[in-house]
Order: C-alpha cells, then structure tokens, then sequence
C-alpha cells in the first residue's frame, strides 16, 4: 500500500500532500493506520515530512538523507488553505529576472501574520511577509515546475514589491537589473505598472521606480513626470541595506548611499 500512495498523488503529479488528503484516497482504510503508514514511509526515506501533517515524496533516485525539494512546491503546500504568494526575490527568480539565483531562501506574503515569521526547512529557509488588505494584490497561478502552479506576483507587482523593499530582493543591484531586463524586454506593461505603484500608496516606492527609470535610460513619460510631482518632500535611503551615507538627489527624495555606475555596469555588462 506504500508504493500504491506514492503511484496515486504522483500520478496526479502531486509531490506534496497531506495525512487528510490521504484519509480521502483510501475512505475504507481506518486513518490512525494510514498515520502510521506515513509515518513509516517517512523512517524508510519514501516521504519526507514537511510539517506536522504536510509530507513530500522523495524521488526514486534521490538520496533521502540529502534531497532538497522545491522551495516553490514547499512554500505552495506550507500555505495550504491559507492567502499567499510567492513574492520578492523567489518571484523575480521564477520570472527569470535576477542577477544569481538562489534556491536557498523562499519568500512568501501573506495576509496574515505567520509566526515564527523564519523558519528553515531541509535548509532552505522561508520568511513570511505580511502585507495588509491594501497592498495584497497583483498575483496570479503561474507554473513553479513543469507539473505545478503556485500564487505569485506578476510581473509588474514583483517589482513594485522590490522598490519597496529592494533588501528582500537582493539589494538594489537586483531590483535596477529586473527593472530594465524586463522593460527593454517588453514585458511590463507601464499602465499596470503605475496603477500598481499608486495604488499602493509606497513614497518610497515611487521614488526608487523613478529613480531607476531615469538612471537606466527608461523611456521617461507624462506618467512618469506626474507621478514625480507628487512625491512628497523628505528622503530616504536609495538602498536600506546600505549604510546611511551619500549625496542628497532633491529631485526625486533620495539619499544615493550606494554606487550608481555600479549598478549600471552590472547591468549592461
């Protein structure tokens, strides 16, 4: 019956799953002896134990003590039930938009508040970022591998998060290099872009987007020229990861505390 578990939610490429989703393939079986059935098949290296109830299947050739599964599959399956989507720096990589890749950390939103907001699992380590009812939008079911889709933010969404909080994204080497990739590439769509930015409320948000665009050589538009207007008087840090050191750049509200031509030989390289 173990290898028959196994066949049933790989069958419907399934890799994860839970005790009650078992509970629900085998209706005859009594659920304290499927319990013990997985728990066994955890021991013999056939499932690996995600959390309390979550179990994911270890491939056939993989070695059960050092097999790593999909941080996009985790995250999918650790949110079970619940309002999320793979955001920040794990969405840019599954838009193909970062500098190095890193499998090592997956950053999920959510609408409510998870504690411990850190937790590491078989070595990769998730945050959990809580983002109010006003900036949680912008997300849509895209494929995480070629069986599964999982929430994550779009496009344009991806990167209104990152001029947020250009830190969960690698830094703002990261976030100038989505920005202009994706731009050059054709696949932002600018009205979304802006409608995004404004509507979610980010000073700051709108400073850096602007910023860049100007530094990276973006068409500038009446859009953006608008938008610039109305930012609010005051600075803040081009990067918040960075120390807090630079020239003030009046025009658009920032503190430039890192190397610009940096970025951009970074970028066009």
């Amino acid at each position: 019956m173990k290898w028959d578990i196994i066949k049933t939610f790989s069958g419907k490429n399934r890799h994860c799953f839970t005790c009650q989703d078992v509970i629900r393939e085998y209706p005859v079986a009594k659920s304290i002896y499927l319990s013990r059935l997985l728990s066994e098949m955890v021991k013999q290296g056939m499932l690996y134990k995600v959390s309390r109830v979550i179990y994911h299947i270890v491939p056939l050739r993989a070695n059960p003590g050092s097999y790593v599964p999909d941080s996009h599959q985790l995250a999918k399956y650790l949110m079970h039930n619940k309002e999320y989507y793979i955001g920040y720096y794990s969405a840019m990589q599954i838009h193909g938009l970062v500098l190095q890749p890193s499998g090592l950390r997956e950053i999920v939103v959510t609408a409510q508040q998870i504690k411990p907001a850190l937790r590491t699992i078989k070595g990769i380590e998730f945050q959990f970022v809580f983002h109010t009812g006003k900036r949680f939008f912008g997300y849509i079911n895209t494929w995480i591998n070629q069986f599964e889709k999982a929430k994550v933010s779009d496009l344009e969404k991806t990167i209104v998060d990152a001029v947020e909080k250009p830190q969960l994204c690698g830094g703002i080497m990261e976030v100038g290099s989505a920005l202009y990739h994706s731009h050059f590439k054709g696949r932002t769509d600018n009205q979304k872009m802006f409608y995004y930015l404004a509507r979610y409320g980010s000073q700051v948000a709108k400073k850096r987007y602007l910023f860049l665009s100007e530094l990276l050589g973006l068409e500038w538009t009446a859009d953006h020229e608008r938008m610039l207007e109305n930012c609010r008087s005051g600075f803040s840090l081009l990067d918040p990861a960075a120390p807090d050191q630079g020239i003030k750049r009046s025009r658009f509200g920032l503190k430039i505390n890192v190397d610009v031509q940096r970025i951009k030989a970074a970028i066009y390289s």
